[in-house]
């Protein structure tokens, strides 16, 4: 049994699509408190206090013996800024300019922790939207579909008919990059 310490429905779906048994556990790391500029690091030191966190919510449980899985997804946008969530209807509108007629990365870092040993790794994808105007932008804000998600947008969802090329793992950009994940699992037998 793996256990998720993530509250996302898209990485419990993507790791349900690979056939791994998984449970949802909580942790309660504060993103914010990493101010890493480098979008791997970043990324990196977020899912290790992620995994701190729940682990440590963890350890008088039966549950404590379980490999934990934890997952960040950021974005890194055309002007060298890393971005989580929007904060709001005017931040998503910010970033889906920026992101217009331009590419970007996408980061994700998996890491799995089991005893007293951890494996992580990180992948990113490049994306691509065309160019989008201004009505574009507003429906889709106004859609609500990019609430909750990095960079304002889900892949999977309506936004996937703007995105014109992406070089790399499409499933890194819904959130949980499945081969980097099936590779790590693989590695203390959870395949």
């Amino acid at each position: 049994m793996l256990l998720l310490a993530s509250a996302s429905p898209r990485r419990t779906e993507l790791l349900d699509l690979m056939g791994i048994k998984h449970l949802v556990v909580d942790q309660s790391f504060d993103e914010d408190s990493v101010v890493e500029k480098d979008p791997i690091k970043c990324s990196q030191a977020i899912v290790v206090g992620k995994n701190i966190s729940a682990r440590e919510q963890l350890k008088d449980s039966d549950k404590s013996e379980f490999p934990v899985l934890t997952a960040d997804t950021l974005v890194f946008t055309p002007n060298k800024e890393i971005v989580g969530k929007p904060e709001d209807h005017q931040h998503s509108r910010q970033l889906l300019r920026e992101f217009s007629g331009n590419t970007h990365s996408v980061f994700s870092t998996v890491m799995v922790s089991y005893g007293e040993n951890s494996l992580i790794e990180t992948c990113e994808t490049k994306v691509t939207f065309k160019l989008m105007s201004e009505a574009e932008i507003e429906e889709y804000v106004l859609s609500e579909e990019g609430v909750g998600k990095a960079g304002a947008y889900g892949i999977h969802g309506p936004a996937g008919k703007y995105i014109s090329n992406i070089i790399g793992s499409y499933t890194n950009v819904v959130g949980l990059p499945v081969h980097e994940t099936y590779e790590l699992l693989k590695k203390i037998n959870l395949t």
